[in-house]
C-alpha cells in the first residue's frame, strides 16, 4: 500500500507540472499571437519557473508515504473534480443547439475600489498560510515534547521552518514548513490554470472562470490574469526558499504592492520621468511598506537588499514588459538566495522566538 502512495504521489507530481507548463506554453502562444508583449514575456518566464521547479523537485524531494499522501490527496482531488465537471458540462452542452457565453464588462474595473478587492485576496493568503504553519507547528511540537512515537516527529519539529539564519539554501532540502507551501501554491497554480485556460482558450470547462473574472483588470481581459503570475512565481520561490524569507515574499506582495498601487492612485501626482504609468508617491509609499514588513520578518540587511530589489522591479514595470507578479518573487527570492550564498545570515524579528 505504501509503495502505491509514493507511485501516485509520483504520478501526480509529474501530471499537475506538465499540465501547467502545457497550457502556459499555450497561453504564451496566445499572447504572441495578440501581440501583447507584458503577457508574453510574463508567460515565458513562468515556463521558465515551472521548469526549473519542476526538474528540482523531481530530483531533491523524497516521495514518501506522508508526501505521496498529500500529493494523491490533494492533487487527485483536483484532477477528479475537473474531470467530473467536464463530463457534466459535455452532457449539458450536448442538449443545447448552441451553448452561450455570457460576457462579462470590464469597462468599470480600472479603479480604487476594485483594486482594493483584488489585493484582498493576496492579504487573506498572507495571514491563511501564517495561521495554516503556526498550527501546524503547535501540532508537532506538541507531539515531539509529549515524546510521540510517530515516525518522523523529532526531525519534522527540527527541521520545519528551515534555518532560522536563511544560511545554506544551496543544499536543496524541502523541509516540511516549505513543503507545506509549495504544494499549497502548486496546488492555487493549477487551479488557476485550469481557470484561465477555460476563459481564454475554451478547450474545456472550468466552475470558477465567472467568480474568478471579478478579480480581473480591463487590460487582461484578453490575456492571463495576474493571479497566475503570482502563484507562479511563489512556487519558484518555495522551490529553494525557507519558510520565513517566503513569508516576506507573500508579505511584499500583499502589503508593499498593495501600498504602492494604492498611494499611486489616490496621491500620484509626479510620475516617474523612464516609466509615466508609475509615480514618486506610489513608488515611495511602497518602499517604505516593504522595508516594514522585510526587516521584521527577515532582518535589515535582507530587508534592505529586498526592498531595493521590489523598488526596481515595481519602478520599471511594464515599461519593461513583465509583470511585477512574477517579477518580484522571483527577483526577491535570488536575491535571498544571493545572500544565502553569500553566508549573510538572516535575523528576523517577528520570528526570533521560533
Amino acid at each position: 500500500m505504501t509503495d502505491v502512495i509514493v507511485f501516485l504521489g509520483i504520478f501526480l507530481t509529474i501530471v499537475t507540472f506538465l499540465f501547467n507548463i502545457g497550457i502556459s506554453i499555450a497561453q504564451t502562444h496566445r499572447s504572441y499571437r495578440l501581440h501583447h508583449a507584458e503577457s508574453f514575456y510574463s508567460l515565458c518566464l513562468c515556463v521558465f519557473a515551472l521548469i526549473f521547479s519542476f526538474i528540482v523537485v523531481m530530483n531533491f524531494i523524497i516521495f514518501d508515504f506522508l508526501y505521496g499522501f498529500i500529493v494523491t490527496l490533494t492533487a487527485g482531488i483536483v484532477f477528479l473534480l475537473f474531470g467530473i465537471f467536464n463530463v457534466i458540462q459535455y452532457l449539458l452542452d450536448r442538449r443545447k443547439s448552441s451553448p452561450s457565453h455570457s460576457e462579462i464588462d470590464f469597462s468599470t474595473r480600472d479603479n480604487l475600489r476594485h483594486e482594493i478587492f483584488r489585493k484582498i485576496f493576496h492579504i487573506i493568503l498572507f495571514f491563511g498560510i501564517i495561521a495554516l504553519l503556526l498550527i501546524g507547528y503547535l501540532i508537532i511540537e506538541s507531539l515531539y515534547l509529549q515524546g510521540s512515537d510517530l515516525p518522523g516527529v523529532e526531525e519534522t519539529y527540527h527541521n520545519y521552518w528551515g534555518r532560522l539564519d536563511g544560511l545554506g539554501m544551496w543544499n536543496i532540502q524541502f523541509n516540511f514548513g516549505q513543503s507545506v507551501i509549495f504544494m499549497l501554491f502548486i496546488l492555487l497554480t493549477t487551479i488557476f490554470v485550469m481557470n484561465e485556460g477555460a476563459r481564454l482558450l475554451k478547450w474545456f470547462y472550468f466552475p470558477l472562470r465567472k467568480l474568478a473574472s471579478f478579480g480581473i483588470r480591463e487590460k487582461e481581459k484578453d490575456t492571463v490574469a495576474s493571479y497566475v503570475y503570482f502563484t507562479i512565481g511563489m512556487v519558484f520561490a518555495a522551490t529553494f526558499i525557507y519558510p520565513l524569507p517566503l513569508f516576506s515574499i507573500i508579505g511584499i506582495l500583499c502589503f508593499a504592492d498593495t501600498a504602492a498601487s494604492l498611494f499611486g492612485r489616490k496621491y500620484g501626482r509626479h510620475k516617474l520621468s523612464f516609466n509615466p504609468t508609475k509615480s514618486w508617491e506610489g513608488s515611495i509609499g511602497g518602499f517604505i511598506v516593504c522595508l516594514i514588513v522585510t526587516i521584521l520578518i527577515v532582518g535589515p540587511i535582507w530587508g534592505i537588499c529586498a526592498t531595493i530589489v521590489f523598488f526596481v522591479i515595481d519602478a520599471i514595470t511594464p515599461k519593461i514588459p513583465i509583470s511585477d507578479n512574477i517579477g518580484i518573487p522571483v527577483g526577491v527570492a535570488l536575491t535571498y538566495f544571493l545572500l544565502s550564498i553569500l553566508q549573510i545570515p538572516m535575523q528576523s524579528i517577528v520570528f526570533s522566538l521560533l
